[in-house]
């Protein structure tokens, strides 16, 4: 089995993906939320903090609406002035950043920085989360 598919296969699978969103906002200071969210805007996984599993309406409900809406206007934003295709969308606010990250066609990764994180941490960050996503499963 190659790497490729070691990832998609993992990636299907909604509790690996929490566990391991639940272990980058545990191991990397810089990120407080982490959510796995279909284009269409519905929750795949969440860590525990974002309200993934409970159903509630917090971050992980609503921000993966919101997500999808960002990444196809960000898709429209790169395709009018030719830029490629969308790696990422990232918010810098007064106490921190949010970042959207296209995982696959389907999948977008939802990022949020702790208090006071800078944009430059931030994207490190958000980075380590994804790299914690694709590499091979065992």
């Amino acid at each position: 089995m190659s790497a490729a598919e070691r990832q998609e296969v993992a990636l299907r699978d909604r509790h690996a993906v929490g566990r391991v969103l639940e272990r980058a906002c545990r191991e990397i200071d810089e990120v407080e939320h982490a959510v796995m969210t279909s284009r269409d805007g519905l929750v795949v996984a969440a860590n525990e903090d974002s309200g993934g599993d409970s159903g509630e309406d917090g971050i992980a409900m609503r921000g993966s609406a919101m997500a999808a809406a960002a990444a196809g206007i960000g898709d429209h934003f790169t395709s009018l002035v030719s830029q490629g295709r969308l790696q990422s969308a990232v918010f810098e606010a007064e106490r921190g950043c949010v970042g959207i990250f296209p995982v696959s066609s389907t999948l977008l990764l939802i990022v949020t920085s702790a208090p006071s994180v800078s944009t430059g941490r931030f994207n490190i960050a958000a980075k380590k989360v994804l790299g914690l996503l694709l590499e091979p499963t065992q």
